[in-house]
């Protein structure tokens, strides 16, 4: 009788499985439709001297070749990756600290959240719009305010000094970053079973032990999730350099997307362009693959 009983239910799973791939079916079909087909063409026309108004003739991998060459491109690439290291360690640790600030009580708390929801809400055109007059050396108000507390004698030329002009778009990145990490956190701290700490209290485990032991362990998962998002979409981030400092001057402030940007629609070459944008997919793939095998050591 138990036999029975297993063998229909082994069935029953086997019946259920095979229905789920088949409603699967459509759904692959048209994510492959929508962004397969477009990402295979994509790395095809890189191999090629593809420009708008003209037909792609292959040319190999000598896209690939002029790349090791392109002094820009390794410039591009080396922003790249100094624009997400510092946006994301930033971004964790100041939303780290504000979501653990605002996980307790305090008169005022529910303005705070309002308040430090805004520049993730704010469309991206308008916080970089807002931020290019803050930044302007003659009308900005962070060099009239400097001046005004007499840290500075002459205005800082935020967005035309090759030497600091990619650490304005990493502020600006920073900035509208911060509460999509302070939230994230925050919602599961909120979770958090306060007996745990009540009990450490009791045991003798001061705030600092209770974090470490207890608060960072438990929204590790959390914050694994949330640092992976954060660094793909750094990583590809175009919209916040473009808008705030164009790439420029000189490609000072440069990234792999502004760069290929650069080379698609202004230089019309879209062969080299997809090359420049193909050729940091291994990059994310390791990326990936990295983060998730750290999110495994915890299971």
């Amino acid at each position: 009788m138990r036999n029975r009983v297993r063998k229909k239910t082994e069935s029953q799973a086997v019946k259920d499985r095979r229905l789920g791939l088949l409603l699967m079916i459509p759904v692959v079909i048209v994510v492959f439709v929508i962004m397969g087909l477009p990402f295979i063409r994509a790395i095809y026309w890189s191999f090629t001297d593809k420009v708008i108004g003209a037909e792609a003739n292959f040319i190999g991998l000598d896209n690939y070749i002029e790349l090791f060459s392109d002094k820009i491109y390794w410039k591009s690439l080396t922003n790249t990756l100094i624009y997400t290291v510092l946006c994301i360690g930033a971004k964790l640790l100041i939303g780290l600290l504000w979501a653990v600030l605002l996980n307790q009580n305090f008169k005022g708390k529910g303005f705070f959240r309002t308040a430090l929801l805004i520049p993730w809400a704010l469309p991206g055109m308008v916080a970089a719009m807002t931020w290019r007059w803050m930044y302007d050396s003659t009308y900005g108000i962070i060099n009239s305010l400097l001046m005004d507390l007499g840290i500075i004698d002459l205005p800082i030329a935020w967005l035309s000094n090759p030497k600091i002009v990619l650490f304005s778009a990493i502020i600006v990145n920073i900035w509208r970053g911060v509460p999509f990490f302070m939230f994230s956190i925050l919602g599961e701290l909120q979770t958090l079973d306060r007996q745990v700490y009540e009990a450490a209290t009791v045991d003798g485990a001061g705030v600092f032990k209770q974090f470490w032991y207890i608060t960072l362990p438990s929204i590790m998962p959390v914050i694994k999730v949330t640092t992976l998002l954060s660094t793909i979409w750094t990583f590809n981030d175009f919209e916040n350099v473009w808008l705030v400092t164009g790439g420029g001057p000189l490609y000072a402030s440069s990234v792999i997307s502004t760069y290929t940007y650069d080379m698609a629609f202004i230089q019309n070459s879209f062969g080299r362009a997809l090359s420049v944008a193909s050729s940091v997919i291994p990059i994310l793939i390791i990326m990936m693959l990295v983060f998730s095998r750290f999110a495994k050591k915890d299971e």
